[in-house]
């Protein structure tokens, strides 16, 4: 199957950090010596990252369950409203709890942001599955697989095996892949628990969720290092139309990032990144690139630009209507309808929205920030959560610089 060319090598997955080796990156980065503690408190990014793609798979299943009436256990929603306005349920508590529980497995030390707060998390009375060890185990061999692949060009052997995560049944070969590969060894992926993140939002699209619309549902999980998103998991627990879930759920899954070289549907190929049609002859057709808005928040400034662009021939002058971060998020990394940019330049989103797809995107040439061009800042605290200045989200880095560009021209964000 194709794969994306962005291999993934010990030698490669980590230049986004410098040629330094780790730990004297780490004493200039803190300006201080470290303690022998931080020293010892290492963690392993590819056994954070197989836990990351694990513990959506048992996430999946509790939404699920709860969204099911024919529960009497499990099956009851219980939506009710936070502080902010947005909604919550017990699905959205029940599966950051189970996230948070498998990180906890391969790390204590690194820091976890979950949108749901911990006074919620504390009211959980039930033990729930949280790490499914079959999948754990199938999920680190095919990251053994991927890697094997991208260091051959996928030109030997190994490009015929089946993914781990696409059978349940026993490798062919016992020879092609390990039982349980380890990458303890591999000092490039070792890093101090200090310099990382987990950014989680556990269930993303929770008013649809609420209303039973579950086609947009996601759940979004990333892994950032010295503030720079490396491998991220999107989620889709009630399926996603016209790809495979991992062998034995109904839990459609893509990961990846700079940390593995690529992006990867879970079990499947490697998401290629497609060229945008340009229209250089000033034809207007549906072959060119769409945007992607909310269909609450399609008026005023944000509809208005989206037309623009399309006059400026950068887009299809009508936007896709499409609800949920992470939803916007596949339909670009897809790219199966020319979805291309997810503008929204206003406050309304939060780092636990866009961390995940900031790291796929990333992968595939795109380019996430603000709407000033800024990276995003993953340091903030929970409290701090809010992107104040918006987003814009493109799986084309020229594409993403001219609607930068063009939305500092005139007077838009007088507008905002």
């Amino acid at each position: 199957s194709a794969q994306p060319s962005r291999a993934f090598t010990a030698s490669r997955s980590f230049s986004l950090l410098g040629q330094k080796p780790l730990q004297q990156q780490y004493d200039q980065n803190t300006m201080s010596l470290p303690t022998p503690s931080s020293l010892s408190a290492t963690v392993n990014l590819l056994d954070l990252s197989a836990a990351a793609v694990a513990c959506t798979v048992s996430a999946s299943r509790t939404i699920m369950k709860i969204a099911d009436p024919d529960d009497h256990e499990d099956g009851e929603k219980n939506i009710r409203t936070k502080v902010d306005g947005s909604f919550v349920t017990d699905a959205d508590v029940a599966a950051q709890f189970i996230i948070v529980k498998a990180l906890r497995t391969v790390s204590q030390e690194v820091h976890i942001i979950g949108e749901e707060s911990q006074e919620e998390m504390e009211q959980i009375k039930k033990d729930y599955d949280y790490l499914d060890q079959d999948i754990l185990r199938r999920t680190r061999q095919e990251f053994h697989v991927r890697r094997q692949q991208s260091t051959t060009n996928g030109d030997d052997e190994t490009s015929s095996v089946q993914l781990p995560l696409g059978t349940m049944e026993p490798p062919s070969s016992e020879s092609q892949i390990p039982s349980d590969p380890m990458f303890d060894n591999d000092d490039s992926v070792v890093v101090d628990a200090s310099r990382v993140c987990v950014i989680v939002d556990p269930l993303d699209g929770t008013k649809s969720y609420a209303e039973g619309e579950y086609d947009v549902v996601s759940i979004l999980i990333a892994i950032i290092v010295d503030n720079n998103p490396v491998f991220g998991v999107i989620g889709k627990p009630f399926g996603y139309t016209g790809h495979s879930p991992i062998s034995g759920t109904d839990c459609v899954t893509f990961y990846g990032g700079p940390l593995i070289g690529g992006v990867y549907l879970a079990g499947g190929q490697g998401v290629e990144a497609l060229p945008l049609i340009s229209n250089e002859e000033g034809v207007i057709t549906e072959d060119l690139p769409r945007a992607v808005i909310s269909s609450s928040r399609s008026k005023g400034v944000v509809q208005d630009f989206c037309i623009h662009m399309g006059e400026k021939g950068l887009v299809y002058p009508e936007p896709l209507l499409i609800s949920g971060a992470g939803e916007k998020s596949m339909r670009l990394i897809l790219h199966e309808k020319n979805e291309a940019i997810w503008f929204y330049p206003k406050p309304g989103t939060s780092i636990w929205d866009v961390a995940a797809p900031d790291a796929l995107l990333r992968s595939l040439g795109g380019r996430l920030t603000d709407k000033y061009g800024k990276e995003m800042d993953y340091s903030r605290t929970r409290d701090d959560f809010e992107n104040v200045d918006g987003v814009v989200a493109c799986i084309d880095e020229k594409l993403h610089a001219r609607c930068i560009e063009l939305f500092q021209e005139g007077d838009w964000l007088e507008q905002l």
